[in-house]
């Protein structure tokens, strides 16, 4: 048996007062009458290690040092056990083969990791797939098993009225001159849902979360909770970009809302301490949160006896434009496993038939809902400013690799141009400040009073982010103007919340 620890000891001499991260090898090898089992995977904690240590003597060249070269040359080709991240980020999928490189960034991020002794199959996959998958399908199954067929049109009702509620009192304040081209869409798309017997799963596990949120939130009978808000809202956003695209017709708005307002709907399978926990999710938490896209699917395909374009296009909005960034649906324990690998082999040859059809809705249904979810306020969050939320977007998508950017620099227009109209008031935040005023340009009076004492005023609006609007700065006491600034729409959109 391996036995790899990685253990902390005092170098011989006290008197330096440091400590040495070493590796102990153990080696037992079992012999025939044993009954001893060989260990599945060997544990590496370079967590453990010190910063300025190495498991390279020279990492350019991949030359490990000789203390670990008998440790470490032996695992390369072997499969990662388990998908290994570090903070936030998924560096390496589970079954990965270790390479030099790998170790490099296992070593410079000082990474604990674990090798699978022996490799995993693909027969051996594909029963865990199997498995997960009859895992989902008998969720679902004894979720509808709470339902009783009489009961489903009294479902449908109920929810078609609360939906139909919640589209006219749940406008967004900055998107009125939409509503009378848009609305229709979404009306359309309720009673599509609330009516067609391809949606009964869906629309129940809606009711499901109408019921769950207004009893944890202690809403009111017609008051929206915060996953049908945020489907109602990605649905407007998604609208919008959708109309300001040729590539969208009357037939795909119809399509788009009925996406966008079951998208979620899986979230009802989702135990409810993990998708309203107020404190940050763990990594597997978060994995699990993953899997209600799955779930949607699972709901809208009825077990994947119907494969309706929505129930395939609603699936897909979590992948990225680069087809190599891993998604993990989270559901096979430290495994990775992507949307196709729980298709049946029907489903995924009609996928393949209609995958390009369903690329520009789930382009601007990614954005539209990472959009949303950024600047909404949650149980384990306050709501970001717009102009936060589209630098935290462009970073992510600096290589074109989350985000299609074509559409994105649609929502980023439509952004700059009705949230900083012309005439619209601001306050001389400290960011303008710092960027756009010299330390003497107070003329000696305190900062913070002039800032107190003075707003900026849009005068030309701005068509795109890079281009700066401009402004003029007044007291508003005596509405004397003191001066004009081009400012950067950033800045002013750090104003903004998404209302």
């Amino acid at each position: 048996m391996f036995r790899i620890l990685l253990q902390d000891k005092e170098q011989e001499s006290e008197k330096r007062n440091k400590h040495l991260s070493v590796i102990r090898i153990d080696i037992t090898m079992p012999s025939a009458s044993s009954n001893t089992k060989t260990p599945k995977q060997l544990y590496f904690p370079l967590g453990k290690m010190a910063h300025n240590e190495s498991i390279f003597q020279d990492a350019e060249k991949g030359i490990f040092t000789p203390r670990y070269k008998p440790i470490l040359a032996p695992i390369l080709g072997k499969q990662l056990a388990l998908n290994t991240y570090y903070q936030n980020d998924l560096l390496a999928l589970a079954n990965t083969p270790i390479t030099i490189a790998l170790l490099k960034k296992f070593d410079q991020l000082k990474i604990n990791f674990k090798v699978n002794v022996t490799e995993i199959t693909e027969d051996e996959i594909n029963h865990a797939l199997f498995g997960a998958l009859g895992g989902i399908i008998q969720s679902k199954q004894d979720f509808m098993e709470t339902l009783f067929t009489e009961d489903i049109p009294r479902i449908q009702g109920q929810v078609h009225q609360f939906l139909n509620r919640a589209l006219k009192k749940n406008n967004i304040l900055s998107f009125q001159n939409h509503f009378h081209h848009l609305q229709g869409y979404l009306e359309f798309a309720n009673s599509a849902i609330t009516s067609d017997s391809n949606f009964i799963t869906t629309v129940a596990a809606m009711k499901k979360m109408i019921d769950n949120e207004q009893a944890l939130f202690h809403l009111k009978r017609d008051e929206v909770g915060e996953t049908i808000e945020h489907s109602l809202r990605t649905a407007w956003i998604s609208l919008i970009m959708a109309s300001e695209l040729e590539e969208f017709d009357k037939a795909d708005y119809q399509t788009l809302g009925i996406i966008c307002l079951a998208h979620d709907c899986g979230k009802a399978l989702i135990p409810k301490e993990i998708i309203y926990k107020k404190e940050r999710l763990s990594q597997l938490e978060k994995d699990i949160m993953k899997s209600h896209v799955l779930l949607s699917f699972i709901l809208s395909s009825n077990n994947q006896q119907n494969l309706i374009f929505e129930s395939f296009a609603m699936a897909m909005h979590h992948i990225k434009e680069n087809r190599q960034i891993p998604h993990s649906y989270g559901i096979i324990p430290d495994t990775y496993t992507t949307f196709h690998d729980y298709l049946t082999p029907e489903a995924q040859k009609q996928l393949d038939q209609v995958t390009d059809k369903t690329v520009k809705f789930y382009r601007v249904m990614s954005i539209a809902d990472t959009f949303e979810a950024i600047t909404a306020k949650r149980v384990y969050k306050k709501p970001s400013s717009i102009g936060k939320t589209i630098e935290i977007m462009l970073n992510e998508n600096r290589d074109g690799d989350q985000f299609y950017t074509p559409y994105l620099n649609t929502l980023t227009r439509f952004v700059v141009r009705h949230y900083l109209p012309k005439h619209m008031i601001f306050k001389l935040s400290d960011d303008i400040m710092e960027h756009y005023y010299a330390e003497n340009d107070c003329n000696g009076v305190d900062r913070k009073f002039y800032q107190k004492n003075h707003r900026g005023v849009v005068v030309r609006p701005s068509n795109e982010l890079n281009e700066s609007v401009a402004c003029v700065i007044f007291n508003k006491h005596t509405k004397k103007i003191e001066r004009d600034l081009e400012i950067h729409p950033i800045p002013l959109l750090h104003q903004r919340y998404f209302q």
